[in-house]
């Protein structure tokens, strides 16, 4: 089995690419791809960069050169649900696109044009192992359940009681559903990980950076426990 691991942020795939063997690199559209081996598994992991665009380039870009199985997308958020604290972990079942809006035209809010869903589901097999490794973490809270993404860092609580309203979202980021919905189109299986860098409201702002690499390396450990039981 062939794992693609995606992440925004250096921080959120630092660690993971120092401790892969085999280890080769190669740039195509100005993303570096290393594939190599990782816990004893085949894996390419790659730093997409911020944003839907990115992360959807970086996705159909991993799926053509290098057929994985299945991708998951590691890296930090925004919680959106008040049990949710610094590095709680959120797996998703499904993901939502909180900003496509063509609502003028009597369409539901987050309903993607072209594949006709507002939650794109991911694989149950898949999230079921990933929240099996995560349950091996001591001390760490985690649940299931729908992750939202726009180009928008969000910081506000009108933006989060919109986002939570419309999607019931637990977790709000910026690319995840950009790589569920490329992922979806090429029927690869899929599933968002992410560790609570902040509260999406701004009280975190000063310590954002501290709180970002807390989360990382909490993704980075579940990811290195998915892969041991696979």
């Amino acid at each position: 089995m062939k794992i693609g691991i995606l992440g925004a942020m250096e921080v959120e795939v630092q660690e993971l690419i120092e401790n892969m063997e085999n280890i080769k690199e190669e740039t195509i559209s100005s993303i570096t791809f290393y594939s190599g081996t990782l816990q004893g598994k085949n894996v390419i992991v790659a730093r997409c960069g911020v944003g839907k665009v990115h992360s959807g380039i970086c996705t159909q870009t991993m799926i053509l050169k290098y057929a994985p199985d299945a991708i998951i997308n590691t890296g930090v958020a925004g919680s959106l649900n008040a049990d949710l604290d610094i590095a709680d972990i959120v797996i998703s079942d499904n993901v939502v696109q909180h900003d496509f809006d063509t609502s003028a035209f009597g369409d539901p809010m987050g309903l993607i044009s072209g594949i006709n869903l507002v939650k794109i589901p991911c694989p149950k097999e898949l999230v079921q192992k990933i929240k099996e490794a995560a349950d091996t973490i001591e001390g760490t809270n985690v649940v299931v359940g729908t992750i939202a993404s726009g180009d928008q860092f969000i910081c506000s609580g009108e933006k989060k009681d919109f986002i939570v309203g419309n999607f019931d979202a637990l977790c709000a980021e910026m690319e995840g559903a950009a790589i569920g919905q490329v992922c979806y189109i090429n029927n690869v299986d899929f599933c968002i990980v992410r560790a609570m860098s902040d509260k999406a409201d701004g009280s975190a702002h000063m310590d954002f950076p501290t709180f970002t690499q807390i989360a990382a390396k909490k993704s980075t450990q579940l990811i290195n426990e998915f892969l041991k039981c696979i």
